[in-house]
Order: C-alpha cells, then structure tokens, then sequence
C-alpha cells in the first residue's frame, strides 16, 4: 500500500478500535467509557458490567462487524462480476434462499431429529446457491445479464422464497415471532461462537476477493476485455459464486436477511478510495462493518425498551440509495 488511499486503510485501524470500544458504552445500560478500557485491559470491574460488555455487548459487536464485512466484499463482488452496480446478495435473492435453508434446519432440528441444528450453515449455503442459480439463469438472455431482467429475477426469487419462508413457519416452526423478528435481520443473543466463526468466514473471504482484485479489475471492464487479458472468465465467474454465496449464507445463518449492505457500502467505498478491488475490497469490509454496527447501535438503544429489527433500519438507509443508483443508471443507458 504504497498510495496515500493504502495509508487511509491502514489509519482507519486504529478508528475502528476506537469505534467499537466507544458502542460498548451504549446500550440500554450505559456502561462509563473508563470501565470498558479497564474492562479490556483486564482490570476488575463491577460483575454487571463485566457480563453485559463481555458476554453480550462484545460478541455482538465483533459479529456486526463480520456480517457487515462479508455482505459488503460479496456485493462488491458480485457487482464487479456482473459488471452491474445494482447486484448484491440481497437484491439477487441469495440472501432469501440462505434464510429459507437455515429455517428449514431449524423446523426439521424440531419435528424430527435435534442434530439437525449443527447443519443450519449447510442448508443456507445450499439454498443459498439454489437461488443465485435460479436468478441467474431466469435472467440471462443472449448470453447477457440485462440489469432490468437481473432486478425482476431477484424479486421473483425473494417472492418465492418468502413464500417458502411463510409455509414453514406457519406449519414448522410456529414460533412466528421470533421467526419475523429474525427474518428482519437481528444481531440479538449471539455468542462468542457464532462471532468467531462468521468474523473468521468475513476475513476469509475479505482477503480470498482482494487476492484476486487485479482479475475483478478486469471483469468490471467486460468479459471481452477481461478473456484478452488472460482471465477465465467462466471459471472465474462459478467461483465468485460459489464463494460469496458461501459467505452469505454464514452471515445469514448467524444474523437473519439484512438487506442493502452489500449494495450501498461499495459504492460508497469505491467513491472514497477508488475502483481498484484491491483496495476497494478491504474498504468495503471496514465500512459495511462499521456501518452494521452503527445500525444495531441505533436498532438497540433508540426505541428502549424495545429493539426495532437491524434489516428495518438498514432498509431505510438504503432504499433510497437504491433507487437513485437505479434512476442515475436509467439516464445513463
């Protein structure tokens, strides 16, 4: 990172410490700033404070940061793939059929065999691949991803998996809910298990997408330009895939359907620091953590006492940032 944008990054470190050790602070039970230093530090602290910053504030934390990492590198990615600013999990229905898959974990872990609960990642990542499939081939015409058939296969796809959703809770699960609540996104009750895994799956798949940047670079230039250069393009395409799918549904298993990240975040990081994936990549891991993380601040504290789903508030963030990229699009076209 020889660049003053690479030198940003690394500055933006030490901001991210800071900003996670000052949410620990807030909550429903405000917690003194000096207390949590001491508390991370090792010193003792009053046991009250101790659980809520260690066992319910922390891991909840570090897991915002890891969902919003991973939804934020698989948009950038697949937007970059697709060579269209409007894909991202959400929007392309992966998120919706990785819901689908880990509920269906949970209704049958309930009506026929408990240990069916250990396989819940498994059932989103393939249900998860279900639906980028189903998107993709309902929307391909002539060998071309037109943004207008991308976005109404999306939608189909989330219709249908909601659908499916509906079907198994009113029949399965009936723990409606808690079922809704969840399916609006929801950083709640989470353990350090949970937190570990998905933050390393984020890193993971953060440096796996800035490793081959330089090839994103040029598939965001068109499949053409990118064959000429010595890029597999095919090839490539299954394993963008297939890896973001996979962090999808990791994120989705752990946290629910969070919508707009992964479609606002990369544009706003490669606004800031440019179209380069090999920088963009690890900007967009850093701010869609941050901004995950803002939003559950704002879900859990704003409406005490009670918590107002995290999918509702990053709906109302980036909805609208949604539709201007589509209209900007449309007048550019």
């Amino acid at each position: 990172m020889k660049n003053g944008k690479g030198r940003a990054l690394l500055f933006a470190l030490p901001v991210l410490v800071a900003f996670v050790i000052l949410n620990l602070s807030i909550g429903s039970v405000y917690t003194p700033f000096g207390d949590v230093l001491r508390s991370l530090f090792g010193f003792k602290i009053p046991e009250t404070d101790e659980l809520i910053l260690i066992q319910l504030r922390l891991p909840r934390i570090l897991l915002g940061l890891g969902v919003g990492a991973a939804l934020s590198v698989t948009g950038n990615s697949f937007q970059a793939m697709l060579k269209n600013p409007l894909a991202d999990p959400y929007i392309l229905g992966v998120s919706s059929g990785a819901a689908f898959g880990a509920i269906l974990a949970n209704v049958l872990s309930q009506m026929y065999n408990p240990n069916m609960i250990f396989y819940t990642w498994i059932f989103a990542f393939a249900f998860g691949i279900i639906a980028a499939g189903i998107t993709y081939i309902a929307a391909k015409k002539h060998g071309k991803l037109p943004p207008t058939e991308l976005i109404l296969s999306g939608v189909m796809v989330n219709l249908m998996f909601g659908a499916g959703v509906t079907f198994l809770i009113v029949y399965g699960w009936r723990n409606i809910q808690v079922a809704s609540f969840w399916l609006l996104g929801s950083l709640a009750g989470v353990g350090w298990k949970s937190a570990i895994f998905v933050g390393v799956v984020a890193i993971a798949s953060t440096l796996f997408f800035t490793l081959i940047g330089k090839y994103l670079n040029a598939m965001s230039a068109g499949e053409e330009e990118a064959s000429y250069v010595g890029v597999r393009v095919e090839m490539l395409k299954v394993v963008i895939f297939a890896v973001g799918t996979f962090t999808t549904a990791m994120a989705v298993s752990a946290s629910g359907i969070i919508g707009f990240v992964g479609l606002v975040i990369p544009h706003i990081a490669r606004r800031i620091f440019g179209a380069d994936h090999r920088v963009s990549m690890p900007a967009s891991a850093a701010l869609g953590g941050v901004f995950l993380v803002a939003c559950d601040t704002v879900a859990r504290t704003a409406f005490t006492p009670a918590e107002m789903p995290i999918g509702t508030i990053t709906a109302l963030i980036g909805a609208p940032i949604f539709i201007y990229i589509l209209r900007r699009r449309s007048q550019i076209v």
